[in-house]
């Protein structure tokens, strides 16, 4: 009962008409890019690479860190989020809601967008095994990152300036060049996750190491949200 009130009010906020419009944008590129594609080609081999430097590298991580960061973040800012935290709901009840509604708004919108452009894109016979293993990392990686990006908003007040820098030049151009980096990103989960159901589709960590990566990083990110959460709480009280 508390989950969904909070989910509920969550999903309102989230649905601004501005944040929303500009989020139908963002999750309309891909598409576009594969009507391109189609109209002056009949397709290409390598579907994988094409949405990974399109939806994984750039769309995804900005539509997730606009939805993660305001489902929390902005309530801690214009001190709207007193009225949850004066009630005796658990801290982690509340990051769980806002993970959840602004992963499954995020995953929505690139999901279908991602399986879209994928048949698009590729030849036939080859864009229909990448739509599902793309479609299927997509979802992972929306709720991954929207983790990690509320996690951020709760941890410091820049947490969007701070997202935007981790998604554009982190995930963008470093990871997965730099010895290790594979483990702290979650592009190369999706990545992984994709390679697993598809290995044709990508050429990454490794499936199985992509999946675990996802699953450690999505449970730290709610404990570590939920703990600093309720630390915010007491020096509000103080």
């Amino acid at each position: 009962m508390i989950f969904s009130e909070v989910a509920r009010v969550t999903l309102r906020a989230l649905l601004g008409r501005r944040r929303t419009i500009l989020m139908l944008l963002l999750a309309g590129i891909p598409i576009l890019v594969g009507l391109l594609v189609r109209a002056n080609s009949s397709g290409v081999s390598d579907v994988g690479p094409t949405l990974d430097g399109l939806v994984i590298r750039i769309v995804l991580p900005l539509v997730a860190l606009v939805f993660g960061t305001a489902a929390l973040g902005s309530e801690l800012e214009d001190g709207t989020a007193v009225h949850l935290l004066t009630k005796p709901i658990r801290r982690s009840t509340i990051v769980l809601a806002k993970v959840a509604v602004a992963g499954t708004l995020t995953a929505l919108l690139l999901v279908p967008s991602t399986v879209i452009a994928a048949l698009l894109i590729g030849r036939a016979g080859v864009g229909s095994e990448a739509a599902l293993a793309m479609g299927v990392g997509v979802l992972v990686g929306s709720y991954v990152y929207v983790a990690v990006f509320a996690t951020l908003s709760v941890l410091t007040s820049r947490g969007l300036i701070i997202g935007l820098g981790y998604a554009l030049i982190w995930e963008g151009l470093l990871a997965g060049v730099l010895p290790g980096s594979q483990a702290f990103s979650v592009r190369e989960y999706v990545r992984g996750i994709a390679e697993l159901l598809a290995p044709s589709t990508m050429d990454s960590m490794g499936g199985g190491a992509g999946a675990l990566y996802a699953a450690v990083a999505l449970v730290a990110a709610i404990v570590i949200g939920s703990l600093r959460l309720a630390a915010y709480e007491v020096r509000g009280a103080e």
